[in-house]
């Protein structure tokens, strides 16, 4: 950005001089000489309030520079706010394909029932060549399951936000500060062998029994029935392995936990789908 000069008189001195009346032509000249009076004064006083294009806080490099602020000063504020975000979309997205496929089925069997029927016939005359279908399609509806979310939005939030910002950057630093290859694969065993299994993916059948109605016995026998027949945890391995892998080798400490949120977003459309059966 820089200031701007506007000389009015030298600007108004350019002006052709036609032969009109003295009178319309000095009412021209004061025109333009009040025009370009109050222009100067607003790129003044714009000069005056912005004196380095820098300075804008709307640019992106200020942008990421308060970003980054952020999270180093408020970490575990940072790591509620990303995760708790991130777990309730992701669970919307989950419920929605549910839903979806939910109403397939349902159409799907409808149209069954219709076949099967002694007057299918005339049931397909009388839905018009078979617009019964786009019709039950039509009629498909999303209700959100707010219950189902909230467990998500205190799982994301606490755990996956806030308890592994503590579990990242202040537990598993015992193991070692630095990025080598021998450190990386500490961290990497001790959270996908102990701390995932063990302490992660309960809590969430915990919220969500708590929110239910179920015991504490009865949320660890569905965690367990999901890993024996649903292949759960092998499922996170396959994800979160070579996920870890990067975060503990590249990724800076307060970005961490936003970094693995933005990838655990397809791992809790997954989770939440072997929830909700």
């Amino acid at each position: 950005c820089h200031h701007t000069t506007i000389k009015v008189t030298a600007a108004a001195s350019y002006l052709p001089r036609h032969s009109c009346s003295h009178t319309t032509l000095q009412n021209t000249l004061d025109m333009v000489e009040w025009k370009l009076a109050v222009t100067a004064a607003v790129l003044t006083i714009f000069s005056s309030t912005t004196p380095s294009c820098q300075a804008h806080p709307f640019l992106p490099s200020n942008i990421g520079s308060t970003i980054n602020t952020f999270y180093k000063e408020n970490p575990f504020k940072g790591a509620f706010l990303t995760c708790s975000i991130k777990g309730c979309s992701a669970d919307m997205v989950a419920q929605f394909i549910a839903s979806k496929r939910e109403h397939r089925e349902e159409e799907d069997r409808r149209m069954q029932e219709l076949e099967d029927h002694p007057f299918h016939t005339m049931v397909k005359k009388a839905t018009r060549g078979g617009e019964l279908s786009s019709e039950l399609e039509g009629r498909h509806k999303f209700n959100i399951d707010w219950s189902r979310s909230l467990v998500f939005i205190l799982y994301g939030g606490l755990y996956q936000g806030m308890a592994q910002e503590f579990i990242y950057n202040r537990v598993l630093p015992i193991l070692g500060t630095g990025t080598d290859m021998k450190t990386v694969a500490r961290k990497v065993a001790v959270d996908m062998g102990f701390i995932s299994p063990l302490i992660c993916i309960p809590t969430a059948y915990i919220i969500k029994g708590f929110l239910i109605g179920n015991s504490f016995v009865q949320s660890l026998a569905n965690y367990v029935d999901d890993v024996v027949n649903k292949g759960l945890v092998f499922k996170n391995w396959s994800i979160f392995v070579p996920v870890q892998c990067i975060t503990f080798s590249i990724i800076p400490e307060h970005f961490r936990v936003s970094f693995v949120a933005c990838i655990s977003f397809f791992w809790m459309i997954i989770l939440s789908s072997i929830l909700s059966g």
